[in-house]
């Protein structure tokens, strides 16, 4: 009897053990919204009412764990995907149908005093400064995602080294493999590089990023170089950012100068309002070709710490130079954003 006691007692210790060292969650966030978004051109277009998803954040579900090696060390893995909650479809980067398993984030690393490294699909360094000081709560429906020119934010067959904090101070980087150069006719190999280097400390955001992509096929060089930030007064928190693109295309470099600011105000416990106006001029060669400006402004109630109802009004304008063609994007867009 004895036996069989001190038996059990070291196997629910081992037990214990491994749950201390190791664990898996899964996870997941669902978002939904109705609305109607109008499209115009030179003041003619039509609205269309609809029942979409991703309002604030993408709908998504994923596994993440981490196991405790030792001596600080540990060994950890994140697997998401996307999916447009309002037809059940696959998501991808772009919110329509796709046929990667995984196509939000898929990496496994290790982390520890030195740091953490994550190896294959994961988020830019460039990304995670972008998204730290965005307008409207870095929502889908920011109106710097509305006007700014895009950008690769998951890079595949990537590797990405994240830094320690010392003294508010972090940075990481982050370098993608096209692994193309034998498919292309010119033998060169697209890639990613992305750098990012903040400062967080108290109300104080600051950030600086750089991402170069370059396209072995047609041998070519995408950058985007943003300085951006934030202060938090209790009151008020105001986020702004400035971001220049750049491509390099025959006959001349484009490039996009961009900007935007935002005001972020917790109106009441459980009630927050953003407003954001962002806008982007591009040029070629020098001379000014088109110019895209934006608004957003969002109103968050939260029902509790996971379940959040929202109302967003949303107004987006571009613009040729000289100015003879002008498109006009309007949403309105009542939806529910749940985390579980």
């Amino acid at each position: 009897m004895k036996k069989s006691l001190i038996a059990l007692a070291v196997l629910g210790s081992v037990a214990g053990m491994a749950q201390a060292q190791s664990s898996v969650t899964l996870y997941g966030l669902a978002d939904i919204w109705v609305g109607s978004t109008k499209a115009e051109i030179n003041g003619v277009g039509s609205s269309v009412t609809k029942v979409d998803g991703s309002g604030l954040a993408t709908s998504r579900f994923g596994l993440k764990g981490s196991e405790d090696l030792g001596g600080g060390l540990k060994a950890n893995f994140q697997l998401e995907q996307g999916f447009n909650i309002d037809n059940g479809t696959a998501g991808n980067s772009t919110g329509t149908a796709g046929s990667q398993a995984f196509d939000r984030q898929a990496w496994v690393g290790l982390s520890g005093g030195f740091g953490e490294v994550q190896f294959g699909k994961t988020w830019s360094s460039y990304d995670d400064i972008r998204s730290s000081a965005n307008d409207n709560f870095n929502a889908n429906v920011a109106a710097s995602f509305n006007t700014w020119v895009g950008y690769t934010d998951r890079p595949v067959n990537s590797i990405k080294y994240i830094s320690p904090t010392v003294g508010g101070f972090s940075g990481s980087v982050t370098y993608g493999l096209g692994e193309d150069k034998l498919a292309n006719a010119n033998g060169k190999s697209s890639s990613l590089t992305s750098l990012g280097l903040q400062y967080a400390n108290g109300p104080v955001f600051v950030g600086l990023a750089y991402q170069a992509e370059k396209d072995g096929a047609t041998d070519t060089k995408f950058t985007n170089t943003l300085i951006n930030g934030s202060y938090d007064f209790g009151v008020a928190k105001l986020v702004a950012g400035y971001n220049q693109a750049k491509d390099t295309v025959v006959p001349g470099d484009v490039k996009a100068k961009e900007w935007n600011v935002g005001v972020e105000v917790p109106v009441a416990a459980n009630l927050n309002f953003g407003l954001g106006y962002a806008q982007s001029k591009i040029s070629t060669a020098g001379t000014d070709v088109a110019k895209t400006t934006g608004y957003t402004a969002s109103l968050l109630y939260s029902l509790s710490k996971r379940t959040t109802v929202y109302g967003v009004l949303s107004q987006t304008k571009g613009k040729d130079i000289p100015f003879t063609t002008e498109a006009k994007g309007t949403l309105y867009a009542v939806g529910i954003n749940h985390k579980f």
